[in-house]
């Protein structure tokens, strides 16, 4: 079973509101649940923020799916993510995506620099070809940027 994590931190300087919904534009009916805590960055001083976080299965990244097909970005993220940070066991990917890109319900991958901080995402799979599956689904091989072949998301946790 797929299992997916989605995380944020809300700075001080932030609308935690608009946080909220750059993290809803990306995941399909994402529960989230914020908490405080404290952060150190020195170029904000030491002070207390929002966490934001929600989880859930496979499900949550049916809109995901959706706009990188509809940004054309299959590829970069195959590129960027899948291949620099599956673990070692191969069972699980963390990856970053820019809040405010996201906020306008554009997947972009982050970099750990950003200014205003990144939606961190942490996928897990119980196999190694569960993980298989969910890459055939999610970032499926493509030519000229098209997929080749197209599966459905129920493929991902079949046996």
């Amino acid at each position: 079973m797929i299992h997916v994590k989605v995380s944020a931190v809300v700075y001080p300087t932030e609308d935690p509101e608009k946080v909220l919904r750059a993290i809803s534009a990306l995941f399909t009916n994402i529960p989230l649940e914020k908490k405080t805590t404290e952060i150190i960055k020195p170029e904000l001083g030491d002070s207390h923020s929002l966490f934001v976080s929600g989880e859930g299965g496979l499900d949550l990244l049916q809109t995901l799916h959706g706009l990188i097909r509809r940004e054309e970005i299959i590829d970069s993220i195959r590129n960027k993510v899948f291949s620099k940070n599956l673990s070692n066991d191969s069972l699980s990917v963390r990856f970053l995506l820019n809040k405010q890109a996201a906020f306008v319900g554009v997947p972009s991958i982050s970099v750990q620099n950003e200014s205003l901080g990144y939606i961190e995402i942490v996928i897990m799979a119980e196999s190694q070809k569960e993980m298989e599956r969910l890459l055939e689904w999610l970032l499926p091989i493509t030519e000229g940027g098209i997929p080749i072949v197209e599966v459905e998301m129920d493929y991902v946790e079949k046996g």
